[in-house]
């Protein structure tokens, strides 16, 4: 997908315009996943999953390798936040338990990006990102996704892209701390 229309489907995923539903952040997160550069191979593009069953008539909104995304049209209204981070605890706890390996969960209603990783019964927020509709950074967000997601691979390891990718600023690096401190 040319770079341009990246940038357009980042901005429409940030506006939180009244009128748009959660398919359509739905809709729009899927497609980003599989058009952006993002270094997903062909077998991770199979693996996203839109309403995923989850088990009591659950569904978890997005899959993609070893990541639950939970998607609300705008989390800054009412107590939308709080339910979504209980319902993305109980997803996120599920898949742990039965893939038997980290799970994480990521919170989104396209402008802002949190990052949740299981600590004990809870979730812990990890790190956050939030995009600007009027000044998308796609390549912030993508490289953020990328340390989320562990997709990117043949990196030259030049100081500024080891510290942007890995670097104690980075989703991949809080990830991992949280589990050495566990």
């Amino acid at each position: 997908m040319p770079a341009h229309d990246v940038r357009m489907l980042v901005a429409r995923l940030a506006d939180r315009r009244q009128g748009r539903t959660e398919a359509n952040v739905q809709s729009d997160l899927h497609m980003l996943l599989t058009l952006a550069p993002l270094d997903l191979g062909a077998d991770d593009l199979q693996d996203i999953v839109l309403e995923s069953p989850a088990g009591q008539r659950r569904r978890i909104d997005v899959e993609a390798g070893l990541t639950v995304f939970e998607v609300k049209r705008d989390l800054r209204v009412g107590n939308v936040r709080a339910e979504a981070v209980e319902q993305l605890t109980g997803y996120v706890a599920d898949r742990t338990t039965s893939m038997r390996q980290r799970y994480v969960g990521v919170l989104t209603d396209g402008a802002e990006w949190h990052l949740y990783h299981l600590v004990g019964d809870a979730l812990v927020t990890v790190s956050t990102v939030v995009v600007d509709p009027a000044s998308p950074d796609v390549e912030g967000l993508c490289v953020w996704l990328e340390g989320v997601l562990a997709t990117a691979e043949q990196i030259t390891p030049t100081p500024p892209e080891i510290a942007r990718r890995l670097g104690a600023q980075s989703p991949a690096h809080a990830l991992d701390a949280l589990d050495l401190a566990g």
